[in-house]
């Protein structure tokens, strides 16, 4: 009995360790007025984001559905195999609790769902190493208490480049978007038990990078021996300033980059950066 393990499109794992491991991506929907495009497949990040800058209105997101989710549970118990789903947090999407409905109506002791509580790359470092346990040899009980436990040690640090998205979104006033844009206000947002929530707003991109770093500092946090994930959307300098200041400063176990990809890209708009790391 093998172990696979599961994710969706929000979770972002990169395609290097999606292949490399095997891990199943179940894609959520990114809608542009009548046109649906499966994420990750129908449409690339950069594909996406030329169509985000050029729509007058946010695109629409959908969750991955019960049914879809059960035709791949079946598969995997048909191949006698157990299925460990780590998916993106439930208190922004409806995926998890349509996982949680297909797992129910198979009452099979086969399928695990986690509520990773994080967003993009966050919860993909906990994709991956669920996948690297699995590797290892851990039983499903043993990777289910080990992710559980590293979800909470989670730390995520995003610095949004571009706050027209937020107001598309509805996040934020138009009057706060204009005189933001104005004055090049980046707010800096994290995770917190699933909910994204505004730490500060400064100046500038380093500026809130350094803030970031700054952060890790005071709070007394280490990133040596971590794995670190960076991400973006289409500003891959900012990650390797990011990238740079970490080997400055601290010897991390890795370095994970990636792209945020369109389902989070939607709210965060180009020119966003991320930092994830587990204490």
């Amino acid at each position: 009995m093998a172990i696979t393990i599961l994710t969706d499109t929000m979770c972002d794992v990169p395609q290097y360790y999606v292949e490399k491991y095997n891990i199943i991506v179940l894609p959520l929907l990114v809608n542009f007025g009548d046109e649906s495009f499966r994420d990750g497949i129908d449409i690339t990040a950069d594909e996406f984001f030329k169509r985000l800058e050029s729509s007058e209105k946010l695109p629409t997101t959908s969750q991955i559905n019960p049914p879809q989710f059960e035709s791949v549970f079946l598969d995997e118990i048909g191949e006698n195999n157990t299925v460990i789903g780590i998916l993106g947090s439930s208190k922004l999407s409806g995926t998890y609790n349509s996982a949680m409905i297909a797992k129910n109506n198979i009452e099979s002791d086969h399928i695990h769902i986690i509520d990773s509580e994080a967003v993009t790359l966050g919860a993909g470092l906990l994709v991956i190493k669920a996948a690297r346990l699995a590797e290892m040899g851990k039983t499903a009980e043993e990777i289910v208490n080990e992710i559980e436990a590293a979800k909470k040690r989670l730390k995520q640090f995003f610095v949004i480049g571009n706050l027209k998205y937020l107001y598309k979104g509805g996040r934020i006033s138009l009057s706060a978007s204009v005189i933001g844009s104005i004055l090049n206000v980046k707010p800096i947002i994290t995770t917190v038990d699933g909910k994204l929530e505004m730490l500060e707003k400064t100046r500038g991109i380093k500026k809130a990078i350094t803030i970031v770093m700054d952060m890790i500092k005071e709070k007394g946090w280490t990133l040596d021996e971590k794995v670190i994930g960076i991400n973006h959307t289409l500003c891959p300098e900012h990650a390797d300033y990011i990238e740079e200041l970490i080997k400055m400063q601290y010897k991390p176990k890795e370095i994970i980059r990636g792209e945020v990809g369109s389902v989070i890209g939607t709210h965060a708009g180009p020119g966003c950066v991320a930092l994830h790391f587990e204490l």
